[in-house]
Parts: C-alpha cells; sequence; structure tokens
C-alpha cells in the first residue's frame, strides 16, 4: 500500500468524504423534486389551463435530465482518484470559518474548506467547524507540496484579485 493510499483512509478525512456524499445526495433529492413538482404540475392543471402541463413537462424533463447526470458522476470517487494519482495539482488549500452571533450569542459555527486545483478550479466542503483542524492536517501530510492558510499574497496568485474586504458592510450615507 503506498503512503498515499493509506493517507487517503486515514479516519481524518472521514468528514470530508462525508461531505462530498452529503452534497452530492442533497442535489440528487433536489432532482428528484424538481421532477415530482413538475409531474404534479402537469398532472394537476390539464384541467385549468393549457400551459402550465407543458411547463410541468419541461420542468419534469430538465429535472430528469439533470438527475441522469447526477447519477453518472460519482464526485467521491473522482476526488479519492485525485487525491490518490495527482495530489501535486492541488496547490492551495484554506479554510474558514463563519460564526452567526445575533445579539452576541454564539448561535451557530460553520467552515468551509477550500481546495485550489492548479488550472484554477476551486472546490469547496462544508464541513462542522470542529472538524476543520483535523481534515486540515490530514491534507497537509497528505499534500506537503501545497500552500496551506490564507493569505492576501496567495489569493492574488491563484485567483488573480483580492476579495474585498467590505462585501458584506451595508453604506453608511447614499453616497458610494
Amino acid at each position: 500500500m503506498r503512503p498515499n493510499e493509506r493517507l487517503i483512509r486515514h479516519p481524518g478525512l472521514e468528514p470530508l468524504w462525508r461531505s462530498v456524499a452529503r452534497e452530492h445526495r442533497a442535489k440528487q433529492l433536489t432532482a428528484v423534486g424538481v421532477v415530482t413538482v413538475g409531474l404534479l404540475v402537469c398532472l394537476l392543471s390539464i384541467p385549468y389551463s393549457v400551459w402550465l402541463p407543458f411547463a410541468g413537462a419541461l420542468a419534469a424533463s430538465l429535472g430528469l435530465f439533470w438527475l441522469y447526470r447526477l447519477l453518472s458522476e460519482q464526485p467521491l470517487d473522482a476526488l479519492r482518484e485525485d487525491l490518490r494519482e495527482q495530489p501535486e495539482r492541488i496547490v492551495w488549500v484554506y479554510s474558514v470559518v463563519t460564526e452567526r452571533m445575533p445579539f452576541g450569542l454564539n448561535l451557530m459555527r460553520s467552515g468551509t474548506l477550500y481546495l485550489y486545483v492548479d488550472d484554477g478550479r476551486v472546490h469547496d466542503f462544508n464541513l462542522r467547524a470542529e472538524q476543520l483542524l483535523l481534515v486540515t492536517k490530514t491534507l497537509n501530510r497528505l499534500l506537503p507540496h501545497a500552500e496551506f492558510g490564507y493569505t492576501k499574497e496567495r489569493e492574488l496568485k491563484y485567483r488573480g484579485e483580492l476579495t474585498p474586504t467590505n462585501r458584506n458592510q451595508w453604506p453608511t450615507s447614499g453616497k458610494e
């Protein structure tokens, strides 16, 4: 067994695998919902309208196409294969923890792990904030060539632009 294979099976990456599977399952359920709603609109609107059954059939057809595409792809296996066969393609890894604190009460913490690939693609994974450190440390062992952590210089290097620091702030006056 190669060292990469041993690290890919490491329990520290289990939250990452669960996140990928959860996101794919949510997309599949959404596609099934679109098909169901489209069929219901198609069947229940026949006595009332001429155009709504066509809209429902179109929604159901698009939902079926989307579901077919989702069932034909396996993102979890693709990510494992990339980490196993071409780990050098991942060049930058960082994570962000978002805390929701209305009225100063810490109600919820969520984390997002970002993987930047050398061709410019970005993969983001939603993880619990408590699991980010474990996953990041395991990925650090698996990807020793990659850069870890966020800096403005790395964002300029890999994205080519900086995220505005005031993007979520309300304007203080009517003038911009």
